[in-house]
């Protein structure tokens, strides 16, 4: 009797679930995908899904099913990409602008990066204004600074010419100079190591079928969100002490008044994030937004510059040709030239952001319907609500878009009269507003450690792994040798 209430419950279950999602369907009848079992749909391809075997797994389902495919999983319609025309046409859309990411909300909830679409312009045109070119440049002095501790703890290793892994220090060094422009003053040891802590939660919780949604995520593991929602509580006091002690001093200078208490106008020179979303927003965001754009700053930053420096160390090591080219480029203007006239050094980045982007995906939520028109697969439409994932990873490595050999390293790729695309900022309305911001500070950090060091490529190759961000899993290894000084 159990088992047939129990059938009985199932199958109408699995009639509501077929008429909830009748309309969807219609739509999608041209796109391939797995089979669809009743009510589960093809929930066993995402259960079956981790970060060990992502790589081996999407390029089976990619060499299947093709680059545009869909996936059900009980009401929720997938749609995945690695389609550079699609995916290029659906980001320059100003109408479908909603990520739909949940992962990350319980941080970064109200902040420009999980804002509603009509809140998005006046959020994106902010962000655009602080990461103005001449704004960032007046970092640049404490970008140095904080390079040459890094160049200091990279000459110790080049003593022994050994192989060794980057990330520690490389990590260490960015996180400190990411919480400095952003926060505009020193963070406390805690609160560096509960930044740490919170990040490597969430790395764990990425592709794990207990962090499906937040009611999954607080029901099967509440220790774990206990814990998180504390690192967030006590990330957000301490932010908090620094907005007021930052608000205190702003209305001190207003009025004429120097207080020595105050360090911030003493240690840096510079206009921190803080400072430019408190003074520089014509609508003052409220507490909330404050502490989830600082937040989503911090993490984004942080996440970017250390991924894709340690990358590109490692891939100027194993390419002698781009060493040698990077330096005769470095050698031929002076230090105190702009960072902007270093046009391979460039290419060399977005090389390297096209084969390791440092986050692999990029998401929309469709809310309302999409139609398209592409060349191969001809005119479709998306329905309301479908969830659509651009997987960037096996995306800038088509060879129909990037060439007969789009794995290579190759960075004149971005010199060509006409240079490949690149995803790894986002394209069209929500385009990253730092892409120039992160480029200039991952030249600041590189620029010096080539001219002063040999990379070589010592060590284990790259294994690479997915956590949230793109890593590798022996690390990123090489060893240094310190260059002969030039008369």
């Amino acid at each position: 009797m159990i088992l047939i209430s129990i059938f009985v419950c199932f199958c109408l279950a699995a009639a509501v679930n077929y008429f909830r999602t009748r309309r969807q369907r219609k739509f999608i009848k041209n796109l391939k995908g797995p089979f669809s079992f009743p009510l589960l749909g093809s929930l066993h391809k995402i259960l079956l899904l981790t970060p060990q075997n992502f790589f081996k797994n999407s390029a089976a389902y990619l060499a299947k099913y093709g680059n545009l495919t869909r996936c059900w999983a009980f009401h929720r319609l997938f749609i995945f990409v690695a389609d550079l025309e699609f995916a290029a046409h659906l980001l320059h859309s100003e109408s479908h602008v909603q990520t739909g990411a949940e992962l990350m909300s319980d941080w970064f909830n109200e902040s420009s990066l999980m804002c509603a679409a009509e809140q998005w312009p006046q959020r994106h045109a902010q962000l655009i204004e602080i990461f103005r070119p001449e704004r960032v440049l007046q970092q640049r002095k404490l970008w140095q600074q904080q390079q040459s501790l890094l160049q200091a703890k990279f000459l110790e290793q080049a003593a022994s010419r050994e192989a060794f892994d980057v990330q520690p220090l490389v990590s260490s060094h960015v996180l400190d100079i990411v919480l400095l422009s952003n926060c505009g003053m020193q963070p406390s040891e805690q609160y560096k190591q509960s930044f740490l802590d919170l990040t490597k939660l969430y790395r764990k919780r990425f592709l794990s079928i207990k962090s499906a949604n937040r009611l999954t995520f607080r029901l099967t593991s509440p220790f774990v969100h206990r814990r998180q929602q504390r690192l967030i509580k006590r990330l957000n006091k301490d932010n908090r002490l620094m907005i007021d002690e930052l608000r205190q001093q702003l209305d001190l200078m207003s009025s004429g008044i120097v207080i020595e208490r105050f360090e911030l106008a003493k240690k840096l020179e510079h206009g921190s994030l803080l400072q430019l979303l408190l003074t520089g927003a014509e609508q003052q965001l409220s507490e909330a937004q404050l502490l989830a754009e600082l937040n989503a700053c911090n993490y984004l930053a942080y996440m970017l510059i250390s991924t894709t420096l340690c990358f590109a160390l490692v891939q100027i090591a194993r390419h002698p040709g781009v060493q040698q080219r990077c330096l005769e480029e470095l050698r031929a203007q002076s230090e105190e030239q702009q960072l902007s006239e270093l046009p391979y050094l460039d290419a060399v980045l977005k090389e390297t952001l096209r084969l390791q982007p440092a986050q692999l995906w990029l998401a929309r939520q469709l809310t309302e319907d999409y139609d398209y028109t592409h060349s191969q697969l001809g005119a479709g439409s998306l329905p309301l609500g479908a969830e659509i994932y651009m997987n960037l990873f096996a995306l800038q490595r088509s060879s129909d878009d990037y060439g007969a050999l789009p794995t290579k390293f190759e960075p004149t790729r971005f010199l060509a009269a006409h240079p490949v695309e690149l995803l790894s900022f986002g394209l069209g309305p929500r385009r990253c507003p730092a892409q120039d911001y992160s480029l200039l500070l991952l030249k600041t950090l590189l620029a010096p450690l080539l001219r002063q060091f040999e990379l070589l490529p010592n060590g284990e190759p790259l294994r690479l792994d997915l956590h949230l961000t793109l890593g590798s899993k022996n690390g990123f290894q090489l060893a240094l040798k310190q260059r002969e000084a030039i008369n």
